[in-house]
């Protein structure tokens, strides 16, 4: 067992004051076997027109994934809006035991593979543990491809951010040849379904500092394992999970709508600490 402590913290800066603000956040580990929070807290508030910050009440609840949410609704006229999540985890081997659903077998409009995706997928082979940071568990077939579409795909893109958007889709990224973790996640999702191999979208935070940071879990004989391709790396300790689905769009870390047509600028730091 691992401890990790985590701190996100983030703003999102209005150039025109906005209100009737309704959000959702993803941004608290999710419950999983191989990792229970010790300790969890958030804190959300906005910074209103005469410079004084209203804290929020949180609601929380469970998506439709099982994943942890918290969403809450501002009336009154603010300029920013900033919430801190923080606490420490427990952490066991990246291993969920459980089953797969139909769904993380069928392709998404954001994971939809173009037909020089499938061919990659056939061709790709070799080693497929080179450059992982540790010695895999003993591979069968599932576990073998996986690892060999991991490798190929991280040799295969550049890590470009700025690049790509939120939209940009697995067979655009793929053709561009660049991207960030949200893409290389996409393409690795697209290649496992394409050969019958079910497979989710991951997010949450790992271990450093910078941005969230996503990968995919693919399933394996009764067991959901992490893999990073951007990373080219089987996970086992250090990414503290907070949401999964069938691709980015079922798991955004702030989604929200308000009233007033104003420009955003968003501002994002995570710092994640074994102890």
């Amino acid at each position: 067992m691992k401890r990790f402590s985590y701190r996100c913290e983030s703003s999102i800066y209005f150039s025109t004051p906005v209100s009737a603000h309704t959000w959702l956040l993803r941004c608290m580990p999710k419950a999983e076997p191989f990792q229970r929070a010790e300790r969890a807290s958030l804190s959300v508030g906005v910074t209103l027109d005469d410079g004084s910050v209203l804290p929020l009440s949180v609601s929380r609840g469970i998506d439709a994934f099982g994943s942890a949410v918290q969403t809450g609704y501002v009336a009154e006229k603010h300029c920013r809006f900033s919430i801190l999540s923080e606490g420490v985890v427990r952490q066991t081997p990246y291993r969920i035991c459980g089953t797969a659903h139909g769904m993380y077998l069928e392709h998404t409009p954001l994971t939809l593979p173009s037909g020089e995706m499938v061919r990659f997928a056939r061709q790709a082979k070799g080693d497929a543990a080179k450059g992982l940071s540790e010695a895999p568990p003993p591979c069968g077939p599932v576990l073998e491809k996986a690892l060999s579409f991991c490798f190929a795909v991280h040799r295969h893109m550049a890590y470009t951010p700025g690049s790509t958007t939120v939209s940009t889709t697995a067979a655009q990224a793929f053709a561009l040849g660049r991207g960030v973790c949200q893409d290389y996640a996409h393409i690795m999702l697209a290649l496992l379904r394409s050969c019958g191999i079910p497979a989710r979208y991951a997010c949450g935070y790992l271990v450093g500092e910078g941005a969230t940071h996503a990968w995919v879990e693919f399933f394996d004989q009764g067991v959901w394992r992490g893999l990073d391709p951007a990373n080219n790396r089987l996970l086992s300790y250090g990414c503290i999970k907070v949401a999964h689905g069938r691709d980015s769009a079922d798991c955004p870390v702030n989604r929200g709508i308000f009233l007033g047509g104003a420009a955003q600028q968003n501002t994002l730091a995570i710092r994640v600490e074994e102890l």
